[in-house]
């Protein structure tokens, strides 16, 4: 294909992915979305092979989305999907890994020929069950799980389903909202691929879709073979529930491709921070995306060169009905591992260990008396590891590209007041290049009644690790009126005027001090 069609084709599909976005985003109902960007909106063609992402896409739902679109296909082939159909699931081995993210996919047709896929993947405020948290001990706490269903036939949504979320959530007009919304996003990349189509006279996106993938993949393979083939190990630690919890990585390198093996792995625990495969698969590739080919946006072109073995039953692998809840406290820690093992031979690329996971913190309140409740979720990240090149950003979304949740916000969509939101200076880790800071963040409960709050944690016993001989970061604390909260990520209740302060931390330093 021409290169310069091919930059007009590709940026047109981008633009088409990123303005479904913005209507997600714009018209969702939680801050979820419309502040955190915990979403994703994608197009893929009719082998189900990513083509192209919204830029505020966080890597969780990009690598997920095509896995995620070959299991619906098998429970409905593409000849029974017709145009106006939106299937749905939230099953946690087909879908992100956790019950909270619905992952809706809608068939493109032109004329009656089916011609691509797309796909919005949004995190729900509420999904039912005992509240999102890291402490159930099975699946069937956790919510309510769909099976692959069609949310919407020919158009018409379907009623009963609409009904089961409705019963079973505990904001359903915020639940609804969002769902409505990945709705209307679905709708906007239909209309708008079929529109590029007909301006530029073509009937598929199947020989676009082929360039981009061939464009993708010999960029990434060039910057592949810089590697020297071969076998290298990385691993993480990380604070686990009860115990600290391993992770192995053997990396094998050759011109062709990367497998990753978690093999060595600890085995997967009683609680919610067990990862599944799919999740699993989209972290690990994501920090190879950010060694080989940044400024490349992903599609299966650049995916197909990794392999990945997880054995079932380990972290990493969870065998249903698992708990996985929280299982991006482990997932988003994967890249540490990925660049422990590469540094040696990638040194200007690599970074340390970040003081990742996210940090989700949920809050409910139940006034029996008034008959009034609420439910709000928010996110806060810790300091990004240090690079060759530069310090660590301080309180940063990396792996997840999600943002923190500004004060202003939550005190309007919760009853708190916030007394603190400060970097926490001098949490990085040492090195000749420092580690990012993380924050501490203080609020109080002004709720009339028990405020309960799920605390979705991790490091605060096992720090980010330095790399190159740069130093660990701080890890991070939970304290309830000044003291420790008996399990970090457990559930709190806080009366009123109770105070809880998050200290998140810091990530690993690059080089000695």
């Amino acid at each position: 294909m021409n290169p310069i069609d091919l930059e007009i084709y590709w940026n047109r599909l981008i633009s088409i992915t990123d303005e479904a976005g913005a209507a997600l985003k714009r018209t969702s109902f939680s801050t979820i979305v419309r502040e955190s960007n915990d979403f994703a909106c994608v197009l893929l063609d009719t082998e189900a092979r990513l083509v192209a992402q919204s830029s505020l896409s966080i890597p969780g739902f990009i690598g997920t989305a095509p896995l995620s679109l070959a299991e619906i296909l098998k429970v409905f082939p593409r000849e029974t999907l017709r145009p106006g159909d939106i299937l749905f699931t939230n099953d946690p081995w087909i879908g992100t890994g956790h019950l909270p993210d619905a992952t809706m996919v809608a068939p493109v047709f032109k004329g009656d020929k089916l011609i691509a896929f797309a796909m919005a993947i949004a995190h729900l405020s509420d999904i039912g069950g005992r509240q999102w948290s890291a402490d159930a001990s099975e699946l069937f706490e956790e919510g309510i799980r769909f099976p692959v269903v069609k949310l919407a036939e020919e158009g018409e949504f379907n009623p009963l389903l609409i009904q089961i979320i409705q019963a079973n959530v505990r904001s359903p007009m915020q639940v609804l909202g969002d769902i409505e919304a990945q709705a209307g996003a679905l709708r906007l990349a239909q209309a708008r691929l079929v529109e590029m189509l007909e301006e530029y006279g073509l009937e598929q996106i199947d020989d676009i879709a082929a360039a981009i993938f061939a464009a993708s993949r010999d960029a990434a393979l060039r910057e592949l073979r810089k590697i020297p083939p071969g076998v290298y190990r990385g691993s993480v630690d990380s604070d686990g529930w009860d115990e600290p919890i391993h992770i192995e990585a053997t990396i094998t390198v050759t011109h062709d491709g990367v497998t990753v093996d978690y093999t060595g792995s600890s085995d997967q625990v009683r609680f919610g921070v067990n990862e599944t495969v799919h999740h699993t698969y989209a972290y690990t590739i994501y920090p190879f995306k950010c060694l080989l080919s940044p400024g490349i946006p992903n599609n299966d072109g650049f995916t197909r060169l990794f392999k990945m073995i997880a054995p079932e039953g380990t972290i990493v692998n969870a065998r249903h009905p698992a708990a996985v809840g929280a299982r991006h406290l482990i997932g988003h820690q994967l890249q540490a591992a990925v660049f422990e093992a590469l540094a040696p031979v990638f040194p200007d690329r690599v970074q340390a260990d970040s003081g990742a996971p996210l940090w989700s913190v949920l809050l409910r309140g139940v006034n029996p008396v008034q008959g009034t409740s609420f439910s709000t979720i928010l996110f806060f990240n810790g300091g990004m590891g240090a690079m060759r090149d530069r310090d660590g950003p301080p309180a940063a979304g990396f792996p997840a590209n999600i943002s923190n949740t500004p004060v202003e916000v939550a005190e309007m969509l919760a009853p708190v007041l916030f007394h603190e939101k400060s970097l926490r200076d001098g949490s990085g880790g040492a090195g000749t290049h420092v580690g990012g800071m993380g924050q501490t963040v203080s609020f109080e409960s002004r709720w009339e009644g028990r405020l309960r709050v799920s605390l979705l944690t991790d490091r605060t016993r096992v720090p980010a690790k330095g790399i190159m001989g740069g130093s660990p970061g701080e890890t991070g604390h939970v304290w309830l009126n000044g003291q420790p909260v008996a399990h970090p990520k457990g559930i709190v209740d806080l009366k009123v005027g109770d105070r809880l302060e998050l200290a998140l931390p810091g990530g690993g330093g690059f080089g000695a001090p």
